[in-house]
């Protein structure tokens, strides 16, 4: 049975798909101009939720989110992917913070993530947490509640869980062979009217920083979403090596969630605080150690480099 409602707010389900080929939706100018709005709008850092209120326009807005998806495949490029896939997914918690059970649980179908319930109790399984749980320090497994190979979590991680895994589902670039023409001109209209500030580049020579730095800095050239401890340690150790705040800021423009304005605050405030950058022990316990370099602090690279910071 077609739920075009359900469908609207999660446009990557099989409902979705269902409802557009009931519907026997064409890819047609309209739609794929609102499929380059939607990808502007993710640029912009929102998507904002429908506003449709007639079945064709709730079509034609579900219809939108696939061709959005046709031209990321075409343009196959990772900031705007991820910028996409961090707004939507985003969009998506807004809509799952407000569902009932049942809907919630058809969701959780939809992405594989379907909780088992003992009392009021919700339990995943360990290799089902493990795929789809944030890298923020509260999410490690270590930090959790385990019964029986099963993770308790709250309803409100299990949101943020889906959440997760929906980004990661739209990050995967999708295989379009033999683009339709309506595709490849809108997509190439697209990225060239984008001012270049929006793909910015990260210029670090090799062997600057220690391992752990270095790969930090290599996803955020990958436009790859790093979590608050990684954003933290590489802020301060990048003004521990002299970089400006400016610089530090721009470096950040590169994730897909950038805020330029909360950046600001928070590069601001770890300047005006003072912290300083952590021991390579607790670099190792965030999960960034990558390398036996032994140096004890992450500071110890300089003498090996004869870095000037």
């Amino acid at each position: 049975m077609e739920d075009i409602d359900f469908a609207v707010r999660y446009p990557f389900s099989s409902a979705a798909k269902r409802t557009l080929e009931t519907r026997e939706t064409q890819l047609n100018d309209s739609i794929v101009l609102l499929g380059c709005d939607r990808i502007r709008n993710a640029l912009k850092g929102g998507a904002g939720k429908s506003t449709a209120l007639h079945d064709e326009d709730k079509v034609t807005e579900i219809a939108s989110f696939a061709a959005a998806r046709m031209l990321l495949s075409f343009l196959r490029n990772s900031f705007i992917t991820n910028k996409f896939a961090v707004a939507e997914s985003k969009r998506v918690s807004g809509y799952l913070d407000k569902e009932d059970e049942q809907e919630l649980w058809q969701v959780g179908a939809e992405l594989g993530l379907i909780p088992q319930k003992e009392g009021g109790t919700l339990l995943l399984p360990i290799p089902t947490y493990l795929r789809f749980s944030p890298r923020a320090l509260p999410y490690k497994l270590i930090n959790r509640e385990v019964r029986e190979g099963k993770v308790v979590v709250t309803p409100h991680e299990l949101v943020r869980l889906m959440e997760e895994a929906v980004r990661k589902r739209l990050e995967k670039s999708q295989v379009l062979r033999d683009p339709p023409a309506i595709i490849t001109d809108a997509a190439k209209k697209l990225i060239a009217e984008l001012p270049k500030s929006d793909l910015p580049q990260v210029k670090v020579k090799p062997g600057d920083y220690p391992p752990c730095l270095m790969k930090l800095l290599d996803n955020v050239k990958k436009h790859e979403n790093l979590n608050h401890q990684a954003r933290f340690y590489l802020c301060v150790y990048l003004m521990a090596a002299g970089m400006g705040d400016d610089e530090i800021i721009s470096l950040y423009s590169n994730l897909p969630d950038f805020s330029e304005r909360i950046t600001k605050y928070q590069v601001e405030h770890a300047r005006k605080k003072g912290y300083t950058v952590p021991a390579c022990d607790t670099v190792t316990t965030w999960g960034f150690c990558c390398a036996d370099c032994r140096i004890g602090s992450p500071l110890n690279w300089r003498g090996r480099t004869g870095w000037k910071g």
